[in-house]
């Protein structure tokens, strides 16, 4: 029996780069943390600051035509002193939750999008939307000088 199937189906882009491309385009996220999105936290960074990677994920539907994925994205929440004015002496958990709160909202919100990136490779993508999967959650780390919240989406996408 002959395959019927698309064999054509792009593999979608990498959803680090399309999550950071989405936050870059959300002003609540922007007015914020500005462009200090990426995936690692850089030492003496300037807070506060969004870092984001991809953890895993899976086929939407395995046996769909289409080839869209739920990208499990962990992000973290910084805010504090560290890289900052030292104006106080403890963490900022405020903003870190803030910021959280924002992405959160963001991504609730959010729905049917495209997104294409930047560089000489562009990729582009159609974001389906976003399921909230771990809350803002307080990571304690007071000797750092950061207030820290862990959050996780699942984002829903595809390659166009």
């Amino acid at each position: 029996m002959p395959n019927t199937l698309d064999t054509g189906q792009k593999v979608p882009p990498d959803a680090e780069i399309i999550l950071r491309k989405w936050c870059l385009g959300q002003s609540a996220i922007t007015d914020i943390v500005g462009t200090r999105i990426a995936t690692r936290l850089p030492r003496d960074a300037d807070l506060p600051f969004l870092t984001l990677f991809r953890a895993g994920g899976q086929l939407v539907n395995p046996m769909s035509e289409a080839h869209v994925q739920a990208a499990l994205m962990p992000m973290e929440c910084f805010a504090g002193r560290w890289g900052g004015t030292d104006d106080t002496p403890t963490p900022d958990y405020g903003k870190a939750y803030e910021l959280a709160n924002a992405v959160i909202q963001s991504a609730f919100n959010y729905s049917n999008g495209y997104i294409t990136s930047d560089d000489d490779t562009p990729l582009r993508a159609k974001i389906y939307g976003f399921q909230i999967i771990q809350m803002p959650t307080r990571v304690e780390e007071a000797a750092t000088g950061l207030g820290r919240y862990s959050i996780a989406l699942s984002m829903m996408y595809r390659a166009v």
